[in-house]
């Protein structure tokens, strides 16, 4: 018995040793887990990249996981830094490479880095993408590249880069793209880029690169984008024994290349461009190249190619560009066949007749198809005018949205916004609230929800449904969409297509956003607006005029877009009737005199378009330019500039800045 005691005692203890033990362990685990997550934090602190409020809008104060381009796993360990296309002008070797052992995705493209790739980037062992695309790094890429054994994706072109290609580069057998184009590099071709059986993207071109292009090329079996050209090669291009049954796209020009056209192999039918203009080719044209038949683009110029040119080029019926220029051949180009008249192409026969099957198949399916559709829209016009007609009725409550798969029922679209909560509300209009809704389908609407004060008053009811009314009735890409309604016991509000960036009013007024409204978006959105207001007053029958045309009406998708909106004030002009109302509209923007003949004409809406757009131009209401009109002297001495909005110099140096690093890519 007393064995029995000792044995449970015994137990006990052991059992009290290892649950201390693992605890001391957890504990132990999470304050190192939490100090290595805070010398991650330090790190990209003492960049000093995220400090600067108006380049990264980053707020050292809050955890580093929220910041802008900073991605991290659950236990908060750092796994991706993507800033792209932003002006951080700074030294890539600020970023402490080996504070990031759980870095998976390192995107810092078109940010104006300079200075060299450190060697410590070789610790980021756990590294799947790495693009340094379009920066100003200078100085040699350096072999501890090779240790990113996990690599898939390596980007490092359009920068100022020099010295060899690493053969370490060969130790990334996971690696589907590599592009080191448009740098200074010299050199040869490793071989070693042989071991690189997955890679399916290669790209070269723009360098200085010398010497031959090594056979171990040719076994890249799943290559499919080949880019050499705008080099220094010479030597034969020996590719007829190559495994390239997958390749797209070919481009060795601006080479010295010499030796014949390889014979490429097109049992397969995928190469589609051929690009062997400029360097030093010669012989014939090979006949073999006319199986290639899904070849789109051809190009052989400037060479030393001699013969004729194979009849059976007649059979590239995809050929789109073709250039020959600047040879030796005897004779033009044979007539492009037309597959369906019956001529006789060199390729074989079954497979000219297998093309032609698959061409009636697929236009067959496609004419099935055009059918389907018509009647699909079809049935959804007439089940769109049923529900508009009859709506949805339940227990004496109307409920109608007609954009989305079936009715959803009120308590549906109020649940997401937890019964209108005024956490979900981002604006506050004439006669009703504006919140953002998330539906269970993953979409994002906005709805205008009518006050319950406002709807008792008959006024505000009548802007409601003559809202609903009209914005059911029409569609333009500048108006924005009505998806549906809803008059309820309880409340009453219209479903909109979200906007994102909110109304022009305020995004004029803030500096952030007016930086981002560079003259072209300014001016996109001004023609928004025309186009918009022609089709109201042209394009419907009859003519709608809103009587409302202010910023505060004109709203921005997340490209800056401008949409027309809020017709609660809008009108149908009728032909046979004098048009005449109470005057309505936002004070500044109607036309002093139309409103004393409170008559509604389409010059109410141009007039008022007018002022928009010349505060689109200035960032705030041209109040005192418009009242100036009537003192000219007041004006005489004013410059474009003095007028212009002060943000248009910041905004069109972006601009010009992003324009060129694109160019540069």
């Amino acid at each position: 018995m007393a064995s029995v005691s000792c044995i449970i005692i015994y137990t006990l203890l052991l059992v009290s040793v290892c649950f201390a033990v693992a605890k001391n362990t957890t504990n132990s685990s999470s304050s190192s887990s939490s100090l290595e997550s805070e010398s991650e934090r330090q790190a990209l602190v003492r960049t000093g990249w995220w400090g600067n409020q108006s380049l990264l809008h980053g707020d050292s104060d809050q955890p580093h996981c929220s910041w802008t381009g900073i991605g991290c796993s659950e236990e908060g360990r750092v796994v991706s830094i993507e800033i792209p296309e932003y002006y951080i002008e700074d030294e890539l070797g600020k970023l402490n490479f080996s504070s990031f052992p759980y870095l998976q995705t390192l995107r810092l493209s078109f940010c104006k880095l300079n200075g060299s790739i450190p060697y410590q980037i070789g610790m980021l062992s756990k590294l799947n993408y790495l693009s340094l695309r379009g920066n100003d790094l200078s100085g040699t890429l350096p072999s501890s590249l090779g240790n990113l054994t996990y690599l898939k994706r390596l980007d490092v072109s359009s920068n100022h880069l020099t010295g060899f290609i690493p053969s370490e580069l060969g130790n990334l057998t996971y690696l589907k793209r590599l592009d080191v184009s448009s740098n200074h590099l010299t050199g040869f071709i490793p071989s070693e880029l042989g071991n690189l059986t997955n890679l399916s993207y290669l790209d070269l071109s723009g360098n200085n690169l010398t010497g031959s292009i090594p056979s171990e090329i040719g076994t890249l079996s799943n290559l499919i984008e080949l880019y050499l050209s705008l080099n220094q090669f010479s030597g034969s291009l020996d590719l007829h024994d190559a495994n390239l049954t997958h390749l797209l796209t070919l481009d060795v020009s601006y080479n010295s290349l010499t030796g014949s056209i390889p014979i490429f192999k097109c049992s397969t039918g995928r190469l589609q461009s051929l690009i062997l203009s400029h360097n030093l080719l010669s012989g014939n044209i090979p006949k073999e190249l006319g199986n290639c038949y899904s070849l789109v683009e051809l190009y052989l110029s400037s060479n030393n190619l001699s013969g004729s040119i194979p009849n059976n080029f007649r059979c590239l019926v995809h050929l789109t560009y073709l250039e020959l220029y600047d040879n030796h051949l005897s004779d033009t180009l044979p007539p492009i066949n037309n597959p369906y008249e019956g001529h006789t192409c060199e390729v074989t026969s079954h497979r000219r007749n297998s093309v032609v099957l698959v061409r009636y198949i697929v236009l067959f399916v496609t004419i099935g198809l055009f059918l389907m559709i018509l009647a699909f829209v079809f049935v959804c016009r007439k089940k769109r005018k049923e529900n508009q007609d009859k709506m949805l009725v339940r227990n004496g409550d109307i409920c109608s949205v007609w954009n989305f798969d079936g009715n959803l029922a009120y308590e549906d679209i109020v649940r997401s916004t937890n019964n209108f909560d005024i956490r979900y509300c981002i604006g506050t209009g004439g006669y009703g609230s504006v919140y953002e809704a998330r539906l269970q389908n993953g979409k994002t609407v906005a709805l205008k929800k009518l006050h319950r004060l406002e709807a008792e008053d008959p006024n505000f009811d009548k802007c409601f449904k003559n809202e609903a009314h009209i914005l059911s009735n029409i569609r333009h890409k500048n108006i924005v969409k009505l998806y549906g309604f809803c008059l309820h016991n309880r409340c009453m509000f219209l479903i909109y297509e979200y906007m994102e960036k909110g109304s022009l009013f305020c995004a004029l007024r803030d500096d952030a956003h007016a930086v981002e409204l560079d003259w072209s978006k300014r001016v996109n959105i001004v023609k928004g607006i025309a186009h918009a207001l022609s089709y109201l007053h042209n394009d419907c029958s009859p003519p709608i005029v809103h009587r409302d045309i202010s910023s505060n009406n004109i709203l921005l998708n997340s490209h800056l877009e401008g949409f027309v909106a809020d017709f609660g004030a809008s009108r149908l002009l009728d032909p046979d009737l004098s048009n005449q109302t109470m005057v309505a509209g936002t004070y500044g923007y109607i036309a002093p005199e139309l409103a004393y003949t409170m008559v509604v004409t389409e010059k109410c809406d141009v007039y008022s378009f007018g002022v928009v757009a010349l505060e689109i131009m200035m960032g705030s209401h041209p109040g005192d330019l418009l009242s100036s009109f009537t003192a000219p002297q007041s004006i005489q001495n004013r410059m474009l500039s003095d007028l212009v909005d002060a943000q248009f110099s910041s905004a069109a140096a972006a601009s010009k800045r992003n324009r060129a690093f694109s160019s540069s890519g």
